[in-house]
């Protein structure tokens, strides 16, 4: 199987980026790598992501 990259580019989405990751991660093709790129947000998205990757 071909692993599938996913990119999630993140910018001020601090209230939903956990339900991108949840679903992305819940595909049915599980030879995935998930890549989250913030752009610089304003809000608690990096500090989200950040705590979101030590649960892994």
């Amino acid at each position: 199987m071909d692993k599938i990259t996913i990119i999630v580019p993140v910018y001020n989405v601090e209230n939903y980026i956990r339900d991108a990751i949840d679903s992305a991660i819940q595909q049915t093709y599980q030879n995935i790598e998930i890549l989250l790129i913030d752009d610089g947000s304003k809000d608690s998205s990096r500090k989200n992501l950040r705590r979101i990757s030590r649960k892994r």
